[in-house]
């Protein structure tokens, strides 16, 4: 299915939920037959819906986080139904900025090919907050996408700029979650 004018989509906020909604329009587009990338930044793999793109014959990239303990949390997921993330999931090292380099490259292939119709960047936002890559980059991003490449941006800190060169822009807004209590991630529910 190629469509003539593709639009930008900002999922942004402190709530849980912007990565489920872009892997539901991902579903969505999939169903419709439209060829899809969903490229992750800054996260480590674990997240159980990438064997479910991967069904629906999207292409995908992930991986684009390394934490030293990624056995130990591999095991702890197996052990306990759960993964308690310790600090060096969080923390940015230098594997992590070569990860994210290719990923962003792999990124800016993909949206001016015309190859993809839709293109969901999953967890940019995380990587224009660690000057990973930069506002000015992500907006050139948008700017030289392939007219027909439908593209979704997730994730915490959507810059004004960014925001001001989409044209869907949603706030997720955080309430409650588990987390403040002290209860894990659970598998299949919150990854």
């Amino acid at each position: 299915m190629q469509r003539k004018e593709g639009l930008v989509h900002i999922l942004t906020g402190d709530g849980n939920g912007k990565t489920t909604s872009a892997i539901g329009i991902a579903a969505r587009a999939a169903a419709r037959g439209m060829n899809i990338a969903f490229i992750q930044f800054l996260k480590g793999g674990l997240s159980s819906e990438i064997s479910s793109l991967k069904k629906l014959g999207i292409t995908v990239i992930t991986g684009t986080k390394h934490c030293p303990n990624q056995e130990k949390h591999e095991h702890s997921l197996k052990e306990q139904g759960a993964v308690a993330f310790c600090k060096d999931c969080f923390a940015i090292n230098e594997k992590d900025k070569g990860l994210v380099a290719s990923a962003f490259e792999k990124a800016k292939e993909f949206s001016s090919s015309g190859e993809y119709q839709l293109i969901v960047l999953d967890e940019i936002f995380w990587a224009v907050i660690e000057k990973l890559v930069t506002e000015e980059q992500l907006l050139h991003l948008i700017s030289k996408r392939h007219p027909s490449c439908e593209l979704v941006l997730t994730g915490r800190g959507a810059t004004k700029k960014i925001e001001e060169a989409a044209d869907y822009v949603s706030y997720v807004n955080k309430l409650k979650h588990p987390f403040d209590k002290g209860k894990p991630a659970r598998p299949g529910i919150d990854y």
